[in-house]
């Protein structure tokens, strides 16, 4: 295919699928995982939150790596291409392993704590290194397959609608299979969704299949044999302030959705005192939000032609609509809620992915040579730390305002206070610091892009 040429609409739905299956496994294990963890299976709060932190920082530690080996030259780029081959070794193992979080021996919690902790970690790190090898090597993918503004903000398009679609998939539906109080119920629905990830699976393989063009750019690197030690490829990464400002947004980001995530079904069984199933009218206000107002935002953005100020609107609208969360009271008004936040995650998402693609496309000119594997690796290092600060925000919020499993839906008042405070404010404080830092220190201009993606075809990169 002609770089010139437009990529066609289905080769993107197929790329974007991904983002589909990504966000399944998000509202899998985001949504269930504390919830199984601290509520079901009774493991003490903090013997949680320590077997998630654990998992976190492998995490940490694991998606670098993963990123760097991912950049090596390899001889499977001549006949695969550099990101395929990766797609398939990660995703399969990964879809099974996800189901293994939730099925976990019936033990004593107490007698058999150290065995639970053993299988969180276990478990979670297994799941976590097959998923990273899998979504590193998609994402790495964006900034070389979609090369102009027209198509990234397209293909951006697509990508956000089918991640959306991944998100009602993997929040809705999960809640419809469970009952709280039934702890098989959660393994069941672990199990039935590894055949519905793997369906999705089959449909991401065509669009992650690379041009010939794409395989020629990473022949040149293989024939280069470069080789650059890990630490100086994570320095590489790190000095580049626009990009490390990017991440840092979407760490908060990061923070808040995992934050909400999990918050929805303590909203639901605690505050509301209503079944699983009632969660899904909550998620499907956000989700009608946000798919009914991308087309709206892919407009928007085509028309004002500046990813900057697209990502601010976005983290902008993000802030204000966080904070009826804190003060609506009853079904209706989180659903409300949750409609009007979604409008401002549509905006979001547009901005997304066309900055993300400047920040590499900057990295690329001052280093000379493609490495989105490794920033794809030190992002998600560092993005990771979301779900540490997503553990321990529950641990102390829990511990501080008396919250009790055992207590069921005859909780305080003080603790029904404290599932709002992690669900709306402290989500609310975290994008409002991300908006500022954002604002101030981000300086990647619709000017300074142009010029960018001029000198990359003048290196031929």
């Amino acid at each position: 295919m002609n770089e010139n040429e437009s990529i066609s609409n289905w080769n993107m739905v197929s790329y974007g699928t991904a983002d589909t299956l990504a966000a399944v496994y998000n509202g899998i294990f985001g949504g269930f995982f504390f919830l199984f963890w601290e509520t079901v299976v009774n493991l003490n709060v903090w013997l949680v939150a320590i077997g998630y932190t654990i998992y976190a920082i492998w995490n940490s530690v694991n998606d670098p790596l993963v990123g760097y080996f991912a950049d090596k030259p390899n001889k499977m780029w001549r006949k695969y291409g550099k990101r395929f081959p990766l797609i398939i070794i990660g995703g399969i193992p990964s879809i099974f392993l996800i189901a293994m979080v939730f099925s976990p021996p019936h033990l004593d919690p107490v007698s058999g704590a150290l065995v639970y902790l053993v299988w969180i970690i276990s478990s979670s790190c297994l799941y976590e290194l097959f998923f990273t090898i899998f979504y590193l090597s998609h994402s790495a993918l964006y900034p070389d397959k979609f090369r102009s503004d027209k198509l990234r903000r397209k293909a951006g398009f697509f990508i956000m609608f089918l991640e959306l679609l991944g998100t009602a998939i993997g929040f809705i539906i999960p809640p419809l299979l469970i009952d709280y109080e039934v702890r098989q119920s959660y393994t069941n629905m672990a199990w039935i969704f590894v055949i519905i990830n793997l369906i999705l699976f089959v449909a991401v393989i065509p669009g992650h299949k690379e041009s010939k063009e794409m395989k020629a750019r990473s022949l040149r690197q293989l024939e280069k044999g470069e080789k650059i030690p890990f630490l100086l490829a994570l320095k590489n990464v790190i000095t580049q302030k626009n990009f490390m400002v990017y991440m840092f947004v979407f760490l908060m980001d990061g923070i808040i959705g995992a934050s909400l995530t999990a918050s929805i079904q303590y909203l639901t069984q605690y505050v509301l005192e209503m079944e699983a199933g009632a969660s899904t009218l909550i998620l499907a206000g956000f989700l009608l939000g946000a798919l009914g107002s991308l087309p709206l935002w892919l407009f928007f953005s085509q028309k004002i032609n500046n990813n900057r100020k697209m990502l601010i609107i976005g983290v902008f609208l993000n802030t204000i609509l966080l904070s009826p969360f804190m003060f609506v009271r009853g079904y209706l008004g989180f659903i409300i809620a949750a409609l009007l936040l979604g409008i401002g995650g549509g905006a979001l998402r547009i901005g997304r992915g066309p900055v993300f693609a400047d920040t590499i496309d900057e990295a690329t000119v001052k280093l000379g040579k493609r490495a989105e594997g490794a920033f794809m690796g030190v992002y998600t290092f560092f993005i990771r730390f979301s779900l540490v600060a997503q553990a321990f925000i529950f641990a102390i919020v829990h511990e501080l305002t008396g919250f009790d499993a055992s207590l069921g839906t005859n909780q305080t008042d003080l603790a029904k206070f404290g599932i709002l405070v992690h669900t709306g404010l402290i989500p609310m404080i975290l994008t409002l610091i991300a908006l500022v830092v954002f604002y101030f220190v981000y300086d990647l201009t619709t000017e300074k892009t142009k010029e960018i993606k001029q000198k990359i075809k003048e290196l031929n990169l």
